[in-house]
């Protein structure tokens, strides 16, 4: 079983927050561990892993499938959502999606576009089968990173849970550092006073931009989750293997590659290394110094060089 989300611009807020609602009452099904297709433009760019429990939770922005405005009671999941590197078009393999999707409530309509009026579904086991199978081992590569990734998730939630069970912390304190573990808020404001584009893609538009702490949000101190040295603003799928330790940053600006970062990846994504993208400010370095040690290359260990030949 999984999901199938269509996605829409004025929703990518939740994408980048991390999370999917929904006030339709089968979302309280969805179960940790299970893969969400997310539909956009046309075609499958992005997967999901729900990370958690859904919990009741109103709709914290305006607009929303059916008319669902800001505060309308329904359901809320954490996600992790990964970029695909090889996105998938069902228009280019529909008679097989006509032959297994339901003939009512289904997510494409018999031309092959998104159907508007079904923004979060159930699917079932043989169309989630054939997504696998169409998107040719990037679902099981996902699902292979699953424990690492929920491990991540769950050092989170033990933070968080900290700092909510803290006597003597004000109110809008807590809703700030709590908003920053997200790259939201006053921390994302703080980030943006020194970062304005994607170090590595360039992009400028702040709506497809995540705010990403450099030292792990669970791993600072009240302060340092408020920094805005400590952050970046990067692409989504830059992002994700920042996060993951897959990539990172000399002082000066050069980029470093783990030696278990797929050859592939970078290339397609329009960065060939070696590649410098410009120094960072003596605050970012330091935050930089405790990426490179702590979270740069962990899974594995050792650096590849930029100039040797990938294996």
């Amino acid at each position: 079983m999984g999901w199938w989300v269509n996605q829409s611009q004025t929703r990518r807020h939740e994408l980048d927050a991390g999370y999917l609602w929904s006030d339709a009452p089968q979302v309280a099904l969805a179960q940790i561990g299970e893969i969400v297709y997310v539909h956009s433009g046309g075609r499958i760019g992005m997967l999901g892993l729900v990370a958690g429990a859904a919990f009741p939770a109103r709709r914290a922005a305006p607009g929303g499938p059916r008319g669902a405005r800001r505060g309308t009671p329904g359901w809320r999941v954490p996600v992790h959502f990964e970029e695909l590197l090889r996105p998938l078009r069902p228009k280019d393999h529909l008679a097989a999606f006509k032959a297994l999707l339901p003939p009512q409530h289904s997510p494409l309509r018999a031309s092959g576009d998104a159907n508007s009026t079904v923004y979060l579904t159930r699917i079932d086991e043989r169309v989630a089968g054939l997504l696998r199978r169409l998107l040719g081992g990037q679902v099981e590569e996902l699902l292979h990173m699953a424990p690492t990734l929920r491990s991540a998730e769950r050092a989170d939630d033990v933070a968080e849970h900290a700092l909510r069970a803290r006597v003597g912390l004000d109110a809008g304190t807590r809703k700030r550092l709590l908003a920053a573990r997200r790259g939201l808020g006053v921390y994302r404001e703080n980030v943006e006073r020194h970062e304005q584009a994607c170090r590595l893609s360039g992009l400028l538009d702040r709506r497809h931009l995540r705010a990403r702490h450099i030292k792990p949000w669970r791993e600072c101190n009240d302060r340092e989750k408020l920094d805005g040295s400590n952050g970046l603003l990067l692409s989504p799928h830059f992002d994700q293997l920042f996060e993951r330790g897959l990539i990172s940053f000399a002082d000066d600006g050069g980029l470093l590659v783990a030696r278990h970062l797929n050859p592939a990846v970078l290339p397609a994504w329009g960065v060939r290394p070696p590649r410098n993208v410009g120094a960072f400010t003596p605050g970012q370095c330091a935050y930089l110094a405790y990426h490179r040690l702590k979270v740069f290359e962990q899974p594995a260990g050792g650096r590849r060089a930029l100039d040797e030949p990938a294996h």
